[in-house]
């Protein structure tokens, strides 16, 4: 492990000089503990990495080209820094290269991974897409990733950025993926408004299945997402919706059987999520986070309510202590879960004493509280 990290060193190094370019290795660490109650099987107290944020490594460059035009690229890998063990591909967050230029904008080309557009409801949202956030009643749908494509940003145009992504299959079918049970053509566009205190940010984006359908609102739809933040001194106020929609949505393509859902309950073809919530910097290094997350799920799947209270406490400009409590209420025929797990029955079994997720049992509820440390570089 030591000669692999002095041969990154020795090639970032040899790059720059070689190639007059900027090369910066970067990264950050999240690591902290967290306790869960009404999980199928009681309560849970765990050793966690990445409640507050995914930990990752890094690199990215630029070269100049002349013309205040740049070569870029990326490459970045999402880490489990409990295990030490790399979460998917080695580059499977980032795996780009492009140009940028301050008046024609800036492209990008490869493996946009973490890039994908849903991921940009981080800045609609006042828990900033931790474990308890906007993707939590969602099941996940808002880290959607991206792979095989492009994507165009616009320059500033007075306030307005526009941003744009298309994700080929490489297959023969123009919607259809390459791996059975994996994931189809992905696009979409997004819109980003900066005026005086305020932002307002437009995003739409889908994510087909293997065979090209939108199958599982969860995970294979189509996303319209309108939300926006206003500061008012050491406060941000944030609002947003969310409305999701999988027309092939059927129990088989979510995997689930009429016999392990409530009576009138089958997987569900659109849901509405909306959240309200404020950031308060109370002092230059702290600040508290409270934000209320609804959702709604048709064909009689209920809906779920979450309560989030947070803070965070820098120690440096690099390194802050962070801590998260959330409360999630179900409806009679709703099972939605603090971790965002899969969409179906438990399927707990109480002499094994295990289960296929960990969604609470229909129409209970979950808390939990997570606290840790955070440190980038």
């Amino acid at each position: 492990m030591k000669r692999t990290v002095l041969a990154v060193v020795i090639t970032v190094n040899a790059m720059a000089a070689h190639a007059q370019s900027s090369v910066t290795l970067y990264g950050r660490i999240d690591n902290g503990f967290q306790f869960e109650t009404g999980l199928p099987g009681g309560h849970r107290f765990t050793a966690e990495s990445g409640d507050w944020g995914c930990s990752w490594l890094g690199l990215q460059g630029a070269e100049d080209l002349g013309g205040d035009t740049q070569a870029i690229f990326q490459l970045e890998s999402l880490l489990n820094t409990q295990t030490g063990a790399l979460w998917g591909n080695l580059f499977a967050r980032h795996a780009t290269i492009g140009m940028t230029n301050a008046r024609m904008g800036t492209l990008k080309l490869g493996n946009l991974g973490a890039g994908e557009l849903s991921q940009d409801s981080l800045w609609v949202d006042p828990q900033l897409m931790q474990r308890y956030g906007i993707s939590t009643l969602v099941r996940g749908r808002n880290w959607a990733s991206a792979t095989n494509g492009f994507e165009y940003t616009s320059p500033d145009l007075m306030g307005l950025t526009l941003k744009g992504q298309y994700d080929l299959t490489n297959n023969y079918n123009w919607n259809n993926s390459t791996t059975p049970g994996g994931q189809g053509r992905a696009d979409g566009i997004e819109a980003i408004y900066n005026v005086g205190a305020a932002q307002l940010r437009v995003i739409y984006d889908e994510i087909r299945g293997a065979n090209g359908s939108f199958d599982n609102v969860y995970a294979h739809s189509r996303s319209l997402m309108t939300g926006g933040t206003y500061a008012v001194g050491p406060v941000r106020l944030y609002a947003g919706y969310q409305h999701l929609n999988a027309p092939g949505a059927t129990n088989a393509s979510v995997g689930v059987t009429n016999t392990s859902q409530p009576a009138g309950v089958s997987a569900p073809t659109s849901v509405d999520h909306a959240w309200l919530g404020a950031a308060w910097q109370v002092t230059g290094v702290t600040t508290v986070t409270g934000a209320v997350y609804h959702a709604n799920a048709n064909h009689g799947n209920g809906n779920g309510t979450m309560y989030t209270l947070g803070g965070t406490y820098n120690l440096s400009k690099r390194t802050f202590l962070y801590t998260e409590l959330g409360y999630l209420h179900n409806s009679s025929t709703s099972n939605l879960s603090l971790g965002s797990d899969s969409y179906g029955n438990n399927n707990y079994d109480p002499v094994a004493n295990t289960a296929s997720n960990d969604n609470p049992v229909y129409g209970h509820s979950q808390a939990g509280v997570f606290a840790g440390i955070m440190t980038s570089f």
